[in-house]
């Protein structure tokens, strides 16, 4: 492989891990899967707060506040809000070493007291977004699960794309945690 072309798989790779942290999992208390099968990768993540559903909800979706928590957002805007429903537009910027990438995501968003589904309208960065987060409250704590089924619209070596979205995920829940503890002071 050149170095052009490499440079591009491993930009694009850091696009993908920026996109599934903009809305994805795991820590010590935790745990998280990474898989693909013909060329969709499915992200299954659980982990615990010890706040409840409500408060872990209300961080999830103050989507104008994401880019405070996540460094790789730089603009989260709700476009449409009504119900329980709302569309937001996020852009990220994936960095790796010298590398960096663009990814674009038009989020339609349907909320529950249970659980927050998503996907992406736009189809610029993925040919296939959607997922959820789905909230259960046990014995004094939430217990989260994250879920992602992914298309990306360009081509990364599965090896590679598998051990960056579950590092990048690990560190976006660790800080998403962190929030939404933070938010219960």
């Amino acid at each position: 492989m050149n170095t052009r072309s490499g440079s591009a798989f491993v930009a694009a790779a850091w696009a993908f891990c920026a996109a599934v942290g903009l809305l994805a999992a795991g820590t010590a208390e935790g745990q998280v899967t990474v898989r693909e099968q013909a060329g969709i990768y499915t992200v299954d993540a659980t982990f615990n707060v010890s706040q409840p559903a409500s408060r872990a909800l209300a961080t999830l979706t103050d989507y104008e506040q994401i880019p405070r928590f996540m460094p790789e957002v730089q603009t989260s805007r709700v476009l449409e809000r009504g119900g329980d429903r709302a569309v937001v537009e996020q852009d990220a910027l994936a960095r790796f070493m010298m590398f960096s990438k663009s990814v674009h995501l038009v989020l339609e968003v349907e909320q529950g007291p249970a659980a927050v589904r998503f996907r992406d309208l736009s189809g610029q960065s993925f040919s296939s977004y959607e997922g959820a987060w789905v909230f259960t409250e046990r014995d004094g704590y939430t217990a989260i699960r994250y879920q992602l089924s992914a298309r990306p619209a360009f081509d990364v070596p599965d090896f590679l794309l598998k051990r960056l979205l579950k590092r990048d995920a690990t560190r976006m829940i660790e800080r998403l945690q962190r929030e939404i503890a933070a938010r219960a002071q």
